[in-house]
């Protein structure tokens, strides 16, 4: 079966009953907007798409419901013009950098999101948008207020941009094969994001033989943090450690890839021990500064978790601070790598720096720091990244979206090379 032969019938024909369009309001079905958009696209980084995405930011900015929340609201700066402009011109350079090559749309883009981080389809969608694709977004059926807001600004942009109006559809449906298998065949390029269960689930539906594909599995990340130089921070410095790492753990109840799962402290067993207090402790100063409560039910498993961790190994768990439980491993290895969400810090010792490579592996993402030397950064990356980390960055940066995502580069993923040589 080919999704573009002239007289087969589109593979994606008998989806308008299974597939419900969340955004933008329309009436032509779904089935016709595949169809309608099965040849080429756009410009990549046309002035149109620049505008429509700048035009979302403000919508985000407005929407009552949107702008509480912390990372729809991170997610706004990200789309707003100042920010788009410099994507362009980093676009610009690439393009001006390699005359041979003309950068040209991927063409057709599918977009499986995760259901556990609100915002991230739209750094996804939004990159693949400004390459110049068509979109479509599959979301979860269980959707939060979040999403249903952003669906809703979506749509009022879409009424005055014709671009996203023709080129993009968020849309929700069972977990149903046959309806991912008849979009895979429409993309020039899938994008699934989740976990492990997810991928092995989807990466077997065929795709258009002139297709690729990028999958973001389970991750796990932690941070990295100089004991001495923590305590030598004082409380102001602490305070304000503890805001960024609050921001990192939390906005997403510490689900994302990208939540710091874990804290390495690098020092002496004395000064690491009383770094460790204080930090549980300013942390939770925060929280409560902040009117931070868990859920009842984030509370029982993150108890019932601790304590499963304390079956299985020698390990401390402090139950004094409300928002979040503390566990401290005199063994690295019984730390675990499970993802529990909801505020569980699992707390080690290393003698030096060095040591935290012993414990990377190929699943592994980002490693948040604080309190070390440029050159102690450096060589640590190179010890990390060879056994699987992708990002190392400060801690308060975790969930900042990069065009570089697991040491792949996303724009190379939205946008195709045409070669040219001259006579």
């Amino acid at each position: 079966m080919t999704p573009h032969g002239a007289s087969a019938p589109r593979p994606w024909a008998g989806l308008d009953p299974l597939v419900t369009v969340l955004a933008p309001p329309t009436e032509q079905s779904f089935s016709g907007f595949l169809d309608a958009t099965s040849g080429p696209q756009g410009e990549p980084f046309a002035a149109e798409r620049i505008e429509a995405l700048g035009a979302l930011s403000a919508a985000f900015l407005a929407d009552p419901v949107l702008r509480r929340d912390a990372a729809s609201t991170a997610a706004a700066y990200w789309l707003r013009p100042a920010h788009l402009a410099r994507l362009a011109k980093e676009f610009r350079h690439r393009t001006r950098d390699d005359v041979s090559v003309v950068r040209v749309p991927a063409g057709r883009v599918f977009h499986l999101a995760p259901s556990n981080v609100d915002t991230l389809f739209l750094y996804s969608w939004g990159l693949a948008f400004l390459c110049g694709n068509a979109n479509v977004v599959r979301l979860s059926q269980d959707r939060s207020p979040v999403v249903d807001a952003m669906m809703r600004a979506i749509g009022g942009v879409a009424a005055e941009h014709a671009v996203l109006l023709g080129h993009d559809r968020f849309v929700t449906y069972a977990h149903d094969a046959e309806a991912s298998a008849a979009i895979s065949l429409w993309c020039n390029h899938r994008v699934i994001w989740g976990g492990d269960e997810t991928v092995a689930a989807l990466r077997p539906l065929a795709l258009n033989p002139h297709a690729s594909e990028r999958v973001f599995g389970s991750k796990f990340s932690y941070s990295v943090i100089g004991a001495a130089r923590y305590l030598g921070a004082g409380s102001g410095g602490q305070a304000q450690l503890a805001g960024r790492f609050f921001n990192d753990m939390f906005w997403f109840d510490q689900m994302a890839c990208s939540s710091p799962q874990a804290v390495f402290w690098v020092g002496g067993e004395v000064e690491a021990r009383s770094a460790m207090d204080r930090f549980e402790e300013s942390l939770q100063a925060e929280a409560e500064r902040r009117g931070y409560e868990p859920s009842a039910a984030n509370a029982v498993h993150r108890r019932t978790f601790a304590f499963e961790l304390a079956a299985d190994a020698e390990v401390e768990v402090e139950l004094r601070h409300p928002a979040f439980i503390g566990v401290r491993a005199a063994d690295a290895e019984a730390l675990g790598r499970e993802i529990c969400g909801g505020g569980i810090i699992r707390h080690h010792r290393l003698d030096r720096l060095e040591d935290l490579t012993r414990f990377a592996r190929e699943s592994d993402q980002t490693v948040t720091h604080f309190g070390l030397e440029p050159d102690e950064l450096a060589t640590l990356a190179a010890g990390l990244g060879a056994r699987g980390v992708d990002r190392v960055v400060p801690v308060g940066e975790a969930l900042l979206f990069d065009v570089v995502w697991d040491g792949f580069d996303l724009i190379d993923d939205f946008t195709r090379r045409v070669r040219v040589k001259t006579a």
